[in-house]
C-alpha cells in the first residue's frame, strides 16, 4: 500500500486562483497585502537602480549649478538708525503718548508707519539721488523706491533700512545719500515747531519796524507842526509865552497912549503955527508911493514875528536873530526909498507913514519933523500893538487846543511804545528761538554704516545649492523606487511571503560563479580531513542548503514512520536556480546519512547531468550517459542500472534520460507511479528536479503523485504575475507545500548570512588551532545518522 506523506499540523496555506476561489486551510495565517513604499522598498530600489538614481541626481546637480551659475546676482545692504520717538517736537511724539493697558504705546504703530512712509516718499528719495556726487551712479525713484526696504523691531527705536540692487557700489552710494537725508529729516522733524515760529516772528518783522517807524515819523511831525515837545512842557510854555504877550500888550498900549498925547499936543502946537497935519507934504508923498507902503507893510510883518518870538525864545535865539536881521534890513530899504521919494536924506526918527515935512523957519520944521516922528511912532505902534494882539490870539487858541492835543498826543506816544515793544518782543523772542536751536542734540543716529554686499542675496548660492542636493538626491530616490514599483519581479523575501502566505523555510543568498567554489567542488556538508572545501567564502550558502535540507526533513510525522519521501521542487520560470538547489540539497541530504535519489524530471531543459560533470562528487564520464528516467518509465531499462552513484556523498542521481515519447504521457503513465513505489521503499528521500510549473504540464501531473512540493523563487527574476499563476496552478492540486525557497537573496535582506558569516569564523579560527578535532565522523568515531533515527 502506498504510504501518504505525513500531514503537517498546520499544513501551508495558497493563494486563490482568480479562476476558482478556494479557502485556504485553517491553521495558516492569511497572505499578507503588499505594502506601499516603504524603507525596505526604497532600499532595495536603491540598490537595483542605482545608476538611475546617480544619473538622476547627477543631471539634477548639474541643471541646478548651471541655473545658479547663470541666475543674476542680486546684492544687499543695510544700515541701522536709533530712531527718538520720546525727545523731540514731531509730529511722532505727539503720536506715541498714548500708552495702554500693557505698558506699549498704543499709537506706536502709527507713528512708526508715519516715519516710514515719509523716509519712502519721492521727495525724500529725490534728495538723497541728487546728493550723489557722481551722475552715472544715480538711479532713478522708481529703482531706489523698488530697492529700498524699511523694516522697525516690535520692542526697539531702531529702523533697518535696507537696499537692493544688482550693483554693489550702487547699494553702498545710495545708503550713504539715504542715511544723511534721514539724519536731516530728523533735524528738520525735530526743529519743525521752533523754525515754525522764527519764519512767523520774521516775517512779522517788517511790518513791526513799519509800525514803529510810521508812529515815530508821526509823532516827530506833529511836534513839528504844533510845536510840540510834551504835554507838561508845552502847556508851561504856553502859558509863559501867553503871559509875556500880555505884559508887550499892556506895555505897547502905555507907549501908544503916550505917543497919542504928545501928537495931540504937537497938532495944537501946529495949528498955532498955522499947519495942519493933514496937509504935510511929506506924509502925503509918502503915503502914495507904493513901493514905500510895501516896505513898510512888510516892516510891520517882520515886526509882528520879532515880537512873537521874542516871547517864546532868548534874543541869542538863531530864529529872533534871523528876525531881527530882516527887519532891520527892511528898515534900511524903507529909508532909501523915503529918501529917494523926499529927495533928501531922511533919519530914522524921520520915517513916518506919509511923509516929511518941509517948512521954512525952524519952528515949522522943527514942529513938522516932531510930527512925521510921531507919526511914525503911531504907525510903528499901532501895527506892534495888532502883532501882538494877533499873537495872544493864536496863543490863546493854542491854550484852547492844548488838551484835544494832548489827547493826540498821548494817543501816538502809546501807539509808538506798543509798536516798541511788539519789536523788542519779536526780536527778542528770535533770538531766544535759536539759542533753543543750537542747544538741540541730533535727535536720531546712525549705528551701523553700510557694508559693502561681498555675497549676494539672491540666489543664496549655498542654500540653493544645499536644497538642489537634498532635491536631486530625493529625485534620485524617487527615480529608483519608481522605476523599482514599474518592475514586476519581485526584490525581497517579505514581498514572497506577502503573496503566498507561504512558510519560508530557507533564505539562500546570491553567489556568483557557484560552480567555481571550491567548497562546491570540494562538496562534503558535513566537512572532512582530505583537505576538501577549505574556501569559506560561500558559507552563507552552505548554511542556507542545510536549512533547507534539514526544513525537509523535520516535515515529517514525529509519531509516524514513513517509508519515504518523495519531494517535488519546481519554480515559477526557468533560471531561477531551482536545478542547482536541488543538487546541492540532495548533496546535503546525502552528507547527513540519508538515502536519497536525485531525479531529473525536467525533459524539456535537463541541467542535472551538467551540474553532476562539473561537480567534483562525479567523474565526467560517469554523466555523459543519455539514459535515464524516461528510459526507465518507458521499461527500457532496469532504473537501478541507470543511478549513477557519488562515491563522496553517496549521492544516487537519476537523469532525464532520451524523450522518446511526450513527456505528457511519460509522467501519466502507471509505470511512474510504481518506480514511484519501489524507490519510497529503497530510498530515504527522493527530490524532484521538475520544470517550472508555469507553463509545462508536467509539473502539475507529477506533483499530484509527490508528498510535498517545495516552491522556489528567485528575486529580481520571478515576476509577480507569474508567481501567483504558479500558486493558482498549485492550490488547485491536493499536493501538500511544504514552504518557499527564496533564493538569490541578497545579504541586506537576510539576518541569517551575518550569522553564517560569524559561525563560519568561529569554526574557521578554531580548525587553525586544533586540526586534531575536525568534524570527520570517520576519524572521530563518530557515527552519522540520519534525523529521523536521531529523533
Amino acid at each position: 500500500m502506498k504510504e501518504s506523506f505525513p500531514e503537517f499540523t498546520n499544513p501551508p496555506r495558497l493563494m486563490q486562483s482568480p479562476e476558482s476561489v478556494k479557502p485556504r486551510p485553517t491553521g495558516f495565517p492569511e497572505a499578507r497585502q503588499e505594502e506601499g513604499v516603504s524603507l525596505s522598498a526604497i532600499l532595495n530600489g536603491l540598490r537595483k537602480y542605482w545608476y538611475a538614481s546617480v544619473f538622476t541626481t547627477a543631471l539634477m546637480m548639474g541643471v541646478i549649478g548651471y541655473v545658479t551659475w547663470k541666475q543674476v546676482r542680486i546684492y544687499r545692504s543695510a544700515v541701522q538708525i536709533a530712531i527718538d520717538l520720546k525727545g523731540g517736537n514731531s509730529f511722532a511724539e505727539k503720536l506715541a503718548g498714548g500708552v495702554d493697558s500693557n505698558g506699549q504705546s498704543e499709537d506706536r504703530t502709527i507713528a512708526l508707519e508715519t516715519i516710514t512712509q515719509s523716509l519712502r516718499s519721492r521727495s525724500m528719495i529725490e534728495q538723497a539721488i541728487n546728493m550723489i556726487p557722481d551722475p552715472k551712479m544715480r538711479p532713478s525713484v522708481g529703482q531706489v523706491l523698488a530697492g529700498l526696504a524699511i523694516q522697525t523691531k516690535p520692542d526697539s527705536n531702531v529702523l533697518t533700512v535696507s537696499y537692493t540692487s544688482l550693483s554693489q557700489n550702487e547699494i553702498v552710494t545710495v545708503l550713504n545719500a539715504l542715511s544723511k537725508v534721514y539724519i536731516d529729516y530728523s533735524i528738520k522733524t525735530k526743529k519743525a515747531r521752533t523754525n515754525n515760529s522764527i519764519e512767523f516772528i520774521e516775517s512779522q518783522l517788517p511790518a513791526s519796524r513799519k509800525r514803529l517807524e510810521a508812529s515815530a515819523s508821526q509823532i516827530e511831525q506833529f511836534r513839528i507842526k504844533y510845536r510840540f515837545v510834551d504835554p507838561a512842557t508845552s502847556a508851561g510854555a504856553l502859558d509863559g509865552y501867553r503871559q509875556g504877550i500880555v505884559a508887550k500888550i499892556n506895555e505897547s498900549r502905555s507907549v501908544y497912549y503916550q505917543t497919542q498925547k504928545q501928537y495931540e499936543e504937537l497938532k495944537k502946537q501946529l495949528a498955532s503955527v498955522g499947519l495942519s497935519s493933514e496937509g504935510n507934504l511929506s506924509t502925503t508923498m509918502l503915503t502914495q508911493d507904493s513901493a514905500y507902503q510895501e516896505l513898510f507893510k512888510q516892516l510891520n510883518d517882520l515886526e509882528l514875528k520879532y515880537n512873537q518870538e521874542s516871547v517864546r525864545f532868548s534874543s541869542e535865539n538863531p530864529l529872533v536873530v534871523s528876525l531881527k536881521e530882516k527887519r532891520d534890513g527892511v528898515l534900511v530899504l524903507l529909508r532909501e526909498r523915503a529918501q529917494q521919494v523926499l529927495k533928501r536924506q531922511v533919519e530914522d526918527s524921520e520915517l513916518t507913514k506919509g511923509g516929511i515935512s518941509n517948512f521954512g523957519n525952524n519952528l515949522a520944521q522943527n514942529l513938522a519933523n516932531k510930527q512925521a516922528e510921531l507919526e511914525t511912532s503911531l504907525v510903528a505902534q499901532t501895527a506892534q500893538a495888532q502883532s501882538l494882539e494877533a499873537v495872544y490870539q493864536q496863543v490863546q487858541t493854542q491854550i484852547a487846543q492844548l488838551p484835544g492835543l494832548q489827547k493826540q498826543y498821548t494817543e501816538m506816544q502809546r501807539e509808538y511804545q506798543i509798536a516798541s515793544q511788539e519789536l523788542t518782543a519779536f526780536l527778542q523772542k528770535v533770538q531766544e528761538l535759536k539759542i533753543v536751536n543750537a542747544e538741540q542734540v541730533v535727535p536720531w543716529r546712525l549705528l551701523d554704516p553700510p557694508e559693502y554686499p561681498n555675497f549676494p542675496v539672491s540666489p543664496d548660492v549655498p542654500r540653493q545649492l544645499g536644497m538642489g542636493a537634498v532635491g536631486s538626491l530625493l529625485a534620485g530616490i524617487l527615480v529608483s523606487v519608481g522605476l523599482n514599483k514599474l518592475d514586476d519581479r519581485v526584490d525581497n523575501p517579505d514581498s514572497v511571503k506577502a503573496m503566498t502566505g507561504m512558510p519560508v523555510l530557507s533564505l539562500i543568498p546570491r553567489v556568483d560563479d557557484l560552480d567555481r567554489s571550491s567548497s562546491m567542488r570540494g562538496g562534503t556538508f558535513l566537512q572532512t580531513a582530505k583537505g576538501k572545501n577549505k574556501d569559506y567564502s560561500y558559507w552563507s550558502f552552505v548554511e542556507a542548503i542545510r536549512t533547507l535540507a534539514l526544513g525537509i526533513g523535520l516535515t515529517s510525522d514525529r509519531e509516524e514512520k514513513q517509508a519515504g519521501k518523495i519531494i517535488a521542487m519546481t519554480s515559477s520560470l526557468p533560471k531561477e536556480g531551482k536545478s542547482t538547489i536541488v543538487f546541492h540539497t540532495s548533496n546535503t541530504l546525502a552528507e547527513l546519512g540519508y538515502r536519497v535519489l536525485l531525479i531529473d524530471a525536467d525533459m524539456h531543459k535537463s541541467s542535472i547531468a551538467q551540474l553532476c560533470a562539473n561537480s567534483p562528487l562525479f567523474k565526467r564520464e560517469d554523466c555523459d550517459i543519455e539514459d535515464g528516467l524516461s528510459d526507465a518509465i518507458v521499461g527500457s531499462s532496469n532504473w537501478k542500472d541507470l543511478i549513477k552513484v557519488s562515491p563522496e556523498s553517496q549521492l544516487h542521481v537519476l537523469f532525464s534520460g532520451k524523450q522518446t515519447v511526450s513527456s505528457i504521457v511519460l509522467f501519466n503513465s502507471p509505470r511512474l507511479i510504481r518506480l514511484m513505489e519501489e524507490w519510497r521503499k529503497e530510498y530515504d528521500y527522493v527530490l524532484f528536479d521538475t520544470p517550472p510549473i508555469v507553463g509545462v504540464s508536467n509539473t502539475r501531473l507529477l506533483s499530484s503523485l509527490v508528498d510535498g512540493l517545495v516552491y522556489i523563487v528567485s528575486l529580481n527574476v520571478a515576476q509577480k504575475q507569474i508567481i501567483d499563476r504558479g500558486i493558482d496552478i498549485i492550490s488547485s492540486g491536493k499536493t501538500p507545500v511544504l514552504g518557499l525557497a527564496i533564493n538569490r537573496v541578497e545579504n541586506h535582506h537576510s539576518g541569517y548570512n551575518k550569522y553564517y558569516q560569524y559561525y563560519h569564523a568561529s569554526h574557521e579560527l578554531h580548525e587553525k588551532n586544533d586540526k586534531s578535532k575536525l568534524l570527520n565522523p570517520e576519524q572521530q568515531g563518530v557515527e552519522v545518522t540520519s534525523i529521523v533515527d536521531r529523533r
